[in-house]
């Protein structure tokens, strides 16, 4: 799977880092957080480098990822989608786990990696663009998941977008 710059993924890449209040509200709406805009926004490469089983090294890039850093730090990892399509859950793994291997730490025989609160802004939307991603690990001693949530810009009409403050 190539990687391939959209024109959105662009856009948003700079809307992000030039306009980076614009991230907190956007992170309350989808994960539930309460950031009042005075944290600290940090952004992280967006570069990542997947080593292959021949050898070779295939670049990832992903939208933005981020940490804030409050009360608690906690790291993000955004991706702005046209529109849906299957590649998504694929992506969001190899993306999330290059993120928390990249922070990962050694202590002794462990490796200890943290994966990023993530989630994908549809630009456009259906009946069957999906309310939330999942993927599900399956290891030999038991099985976990974790959800990629999901934000639809057309649910919001013009006074929701100003009212929540995704646009100021």
């Amino acid at each position: 799977m190539g990687t391939a710059n959209t024109p959105y993924d662009d856009v948003f890449r700079t809307l992000l880092n030039d306009c980076s209040g614009l991230i907190i509200p956007v992170i309350n709406e989808v994960f539930g957080e309460n950031y009042t805009g005075k944290e600290d926004i940090i952004f992280s490469p967006n570069e990542h480098y997947i080593n292959q089983q021949d050898g070779h090294e295939a670049e990832r890039i992903t939208d933005t990822c981020f940490k804030i850093i409050g009360t608690k730090t906690k790291k993000y990892h955004l991706e702005c989608q046209s529109s849906a399509d299957n590649s998504m859950l694929i992506r969001f793994f190899e993306y999330d786990t290059q993120i928390a291997l990249d922070e990962g730490v050694i202590q002794g025989n462990v490796l200890r990696v943290t994966l990023p609160h993530s989630a994908v802004l549809y630009l456009r939307s259906g009946s069957t663009t999906p309310n939330q991603l999942k993927t599900e690990i399956i290891t030999p001693g038991g099985s976990i998941s974790y959800e990629i949530q999901v934000m639809k810009s057309q649910q919001y009409t013009l006074g929701e977008i100003f009212k929540k403050g995704f646009y100021s």
